[in-house]
């Protein structure tokens, strides 16, 4: 038997600018590139869970190989892992046919940080619907995630513009609207997801512009609230002041009162 791959694992549980989906199909990925007793399978998926508890998706992910390993036979384990990819496109599609006809005259919206669902969803839009399509996103702060969303996007030939998180304001009336995903649906409806969220549903409310969240059944989650975790205070602010504090938290909660719709699939 080959030996599980560890490091590989690691990096992937270290992974700081990806969203909930794209870890979840790192994941899969990554179960999938070896063979080993169902045992260390086990042993990678507890460490998994215990590494990315704030991603709701990869959790209910994770929590799915866990039953399927314990209920049914390894083949059918490679058998999920192995359609997993497809099963999260058709959800893609499921969403867009839902959101499309609020976008359909839409020219430009705006965004924050790095939702693989957000992007496969835009992606979408731009090569079925929509060739002009613009979008201005966030840079978000600390780790740039949505600076490497907009190299994504770019890539696919759509018009991006980035800017600093501080801005989002001025770019309200340049925009038809807002779309986020979200790490996680609270039970009473609100939306754990990166910081700036809340600022950019404010702005939204106050300029009267729609603020949509894209989130697959996976993200909804049983709890009703969110406690929020200090991260490492160099990637704000690298340097030693004795007399200044600082903080960083990746994730914040947004109320349901300011959300338009949540779409899923």
């Amino acid at each position: 038997m080959k030996k599980m791959p560890s490091g590989k694992l690691n990096k992937i549980l270290n992974n700081k600018t990806q969203g909930s989906s794209e870890l979840t199909a790192l994941l899969n990925k990554y179960f999938l590139s070896f063979q080993s007793s169902t045992s260390e399978i086990i042993n990678s998926i507890k460490l998994a869970k215990s590494k990315l508890i704030h991603f709701h998706g990869v959790i209910s992910y994770l929590n799915e190989l866990e039953y399927i390993l314990k209920e049914k036979s390894i083949e059918e384990f490679v058998i999920y892992l192995r359609e997993f990819s497809k099963r999260e496109d058709e959800k893609v599609e499921i969403i867009f046919k839902k959101i499309y006809p609020k976008l359909s005259k839409m020219r430009s919206i705006i965004t924050l940080s790095r939702s693989g669902t957000v992007l496969s969803l835009l992606k979408l839009w731009h090569r079925k619907k929509n060739k002009e399509l613009k979008i201005v996103i966030c840079e978000s702060r600390p780790i740039y995630e949505g600076r490497l969303a907009a190299i994504d996007l770019v890539k696919e030939g759509i018009k991006v513009e980035v800017i600093t998180d501080a801005m989002m304001g001025i770019y309200l009336s340049q925009v038809n609207a807002a779309i986020i995903g979200a790490d996680s649906v609270l039970k009473n409806g609100n939306v754990v997801n990166k910081v700036g969220s809340k600022a950019l549903a404010l702005f939204c409310r106050e300029s009267q512009k729609p603020f949509y969240v894209i989130a697959t059944r996976s993200k909804f989650s049983d709890r009703s609230s969110f406690k929020p975790k200090n991260e490492n205070p160099y990637e704000v602010w690298n340097k030693k002041e004795e007399k200044v504090m600082v903080s960083n938290f990746y994730f914040e909660e947004v109320d349901k009162k300011l959300i338009t719709k949540i779409f899923t699939e």
